[in-house]
């Protein structure tokens, strides 16, 4: 009898254990698919390359320029940002950082005979010019260098403004970009605004803006009878208020 009852025990026992390992094992048919690489080779951790890190903008080879400042010009905003240089038969646009026109018009004024380090470059409006890295005149060098961030940031309160509808200004493509009004000031819009207002805007039609007045920073040269620049906040017209933003 004992021994009966131990034999049933001891089959229990293994019964058990059975089913506590058989629930154990997970099935095999849900699992995940392995990466997509070699065997023994470790996927690339997120933002690497297989072979590396992610690549950054190429390196810019630097050349050198010399010849005779003819003249200096504007962008879109009125500000100085460029100037062409007498480089032997040829005439060459050189852009340069706005915030250093000031400098670059003081110490190499037209007809000053200067050395350009720079590269090649697309400018915004699909045109290679040639951007200044440094200028070298009369033993004094001037760099590009990023402008110095005031202790004290500048900030324009807003203020309104009105006039009348001179002009309307355009991109190089001839889209409307802003309003030119008769008193010298100069509305910017955004696109969304030109499109939805632009059967509401005419020449002669008087309009109220609220609005920020473009500050150029330090070093920045504007051209002479420049328009005040404003970026708005609220346009009226014909009565009605709109929110520019």
């Amino acid at each position: 009898m004992k021994s009966q009852l131990k034999k049933t025990a001891v089959t229990a026992c293994l019964t058990l254990m059975s089913i506590v390992t058989f629930a154990q094992v997970r099935p095999t048919n849900n699992l995940p698919a392995p990466p997509d690489s070699a065997p023994g080779e470790m996927p690339p951790a997120p933002g690497l390359h297989k072979h590396g890190m992610e690549r950054g903008p190429g390196l810019k080879v630097l050349t050198s320029l010399t010849g005779k400042v003819i003249a200096y010009q504007t962008n879109d905003r009125y500000i100085y940002n460029r100037f062409t240089l007498q480089n032997g038969s040829q005439v060459i646009t050189v852009r340069f950082p706005e915030q250093l026109g000031k400098q670059l018009m003081s110490a190499a004024a037209k007809g000053k005979s200067v050395m350009v380090k720079g590269f090649t470059d697309n400018g915004p409006d699909g045109v290679n010019v040639f951007q200044m890295a440094s200028l070298a005149v009369d033993g004094t060098q001037i760099a590009d260098t990023p402008p110095g961030i005031p202790k004290t940031p500048v900030i324009e309160p807003s203020k309104t403004f009105t006039g009348k509808i001179n002009d309307f200004k355009r991109d190089q493509s001839g889209a409307i970009r802003g309003l030119r009004l008769d008193n010298m000031v100069e509305i910017d819009l955004p696109p969304h605004a030109v499109e939805q207002l632009q059967a509401l805007l005419k020449a002669g039609d008087k309009v109220k803006v609220t609005g920020i007045k473009d500050t150029p920073p330090s070093g920045v040269v504007l051209e002479s009878g420049a328009p005040t620049i404003i970026h708005p906040e609220t346009i009226e017209i014909n009565g009605q208020t709109y929110l520019l933003r």
